[in-house]
């Protein structure tokens, strides 16, 4: 059974690296699209990999072995609780998997081992439970910076957007018909839409593999977007994105698209929407920059998108 785990684990994985799936159920995909198909910057196909391999080693130690398995027993339950009762779907090869765990438990399980192996279980299912609950933040500095763009133009920006956002396409597109102003371009992506996380992951997935920002930008934001294969975590992506929105909520804003204009030690402007962001350019391609360094907050104007108004 032991064997048979890895085997199974070891050609999914495999299978994951390469964009395909092991398993053909439509109940697989939807598990696997979902933010629990990832534990702790791991796919559960590594998790899985390292409970059995380590479970073999344990087999020659009984107790030991007990121990291993009946934690497990309960992180398979509470896989199948997530299953059953968050997502709403099945995934038939993880209940392939859950179900090999629990005829190894089955195998184990004795009078003397039976009290403290059923607490082992709850252990193992509110441990996975709260491994879930309390992730530790994951911003990953490379990744970040990957979705940086210098330039040889004056001023050093920080972009806020989200991959859905109208407005925020509209602003893009005109800063890249004005880019040569820029110093630095710093993309922030923000999750604000149903579905803007796919694709804010898929574009720090993208700058890290190193295409450039803009390109990048311009593939998520298109309607008829798709990207299989992924060498940051969702874990990683997560972390960043939840920053970003915390850095304008900071500042009192909750809305997209923001440019914040740095001068040489601060920041100089932020502006909050499409109109603002259009009036800048236009104030600093046709006319001698104003910036006088005193911070300037725009007002809430022009085509925008916040989280509980979405499009404007």
């Amino acid at each position: 059974m032991l064997l048979l785990g890895l085997a199974l684990l070891g050609i999914d994985l495999y299978f994951m690296q390469h964009g395909k799936t092991l398993c053909p159920y439509e109940g697989c995909k939807v598990v696997s699209s979902t933010p629990f198909a990832v534990l702790r910057g791991y796919p559960l196909s590594v998790w899985g990999i390292f409970f059995f391999a380590s479970a073999f080693i344990f087999s020659w130690l009984e107790e030991l072995l007990s121990v291993w398995v009946a934690l497990g027993m309960g992180f398979s339950l509470y896989m199948v609780y997530l299953q059953f009762f968050v997502i709403n779907r099945l995934c038939q090869m993880c209940l392939l998997i859950e179900a090999i765990v629990c005829l190894l438990f089955f195998t184990l399980l004795s009078g003397r081992r039976f009290l403290y192996m059923l607490l082992l279980i709850v252990i193992g299912f509110l441990g996975t439970h709260a491994l879930y609950t309390f992730p530790p933040d994951y911003a990953d500095p490379k990744v970040a910076e990957a979705a940086v763009w210098k330039g040889s133009g004056e001023y050093t920006v920080a972009f806020f957007f989200d991959p859905l956002c109208p407005a925020c396409g509209k602003s893009f597109r005109l800063m890249k018909e004005n880019r040569k102003v820029f110093k630095e371009v710093r993309f922030k992506s923000l999750a604000i839409h149903d579905g803007s996380f796919k694709r804010a992951r898929a574009f720090y997935d993208m700058c890290y593999s190193g295409r450039d920002p803009w390109d990048a930008f311009e593939l998520v934001h298109r309607k008829e977007f798709s990207h299989e294969k992924y060498k940051v975590s969702y874990a990683k992506v997560k972390g960043i994105v939840k920053r970003n929105l915390d850095a304008i909520i900071a500042m009192g804003i909750d809305a997209v698209p923001v440019l914040v204009v740095y001068d040489s030690k601060s920041i100089c402007k932020v502006l909050i929407g499409y109109s603002s962001i259009k009036a800048w350019l236009e104030e600093v391609t046709y006319s001698e920059p104003q910036g006088s360094g005193i911070p300037l907050l725009h007002p809430l104007e022009g085509e925008l998108c916040t989280p509980t108004k979405e499009c404007n």
